[in-house]
């Protein structure tokens, strides 16, 4: 997928979802790592991302705040939505 159908698919779930706002350069710049380095994201780690209810999001989220990545609610919203655009598209 080149970067111009990237932004419109994020477009798009921007608009579904109620995204104010998408950070196209980090978004893509994860969607390469994801697509290059599919060793760096093996399915069960995906898997187990994905499947993490609101509670564990939160877990997850404190977590990587105390490692020095702060991410929004919102972000991390859109890094799940990549990273299951990236398991439905076969790249994990």
């Amino acid at each position: 997928m080149n970067r111009d159908e990237f932004e419109h698919i994020m477009n798009e779930a921007a608009n579904d979802f109620g995204w104010w706002f998408t950070p196209m350069d980090d978004s893509w710049e994860l969607w390469n790592e994801i697509v290059t380095k599919p060793d760096d994201y093996p399915e069960p780690v995906v898997n187990a991302l994905l499947n993490m209810d609101t509670q564990d999001r939160l877990i997850w989220r404190t977590e990587l705040a105390e490692k020095g990545y702060e991410m929004t609610p919102m972000q991390v919203d859109q890094y799940m939505y990549i990273l299951e655009m990236a398991r439905d598209g076969g790249f994990v």
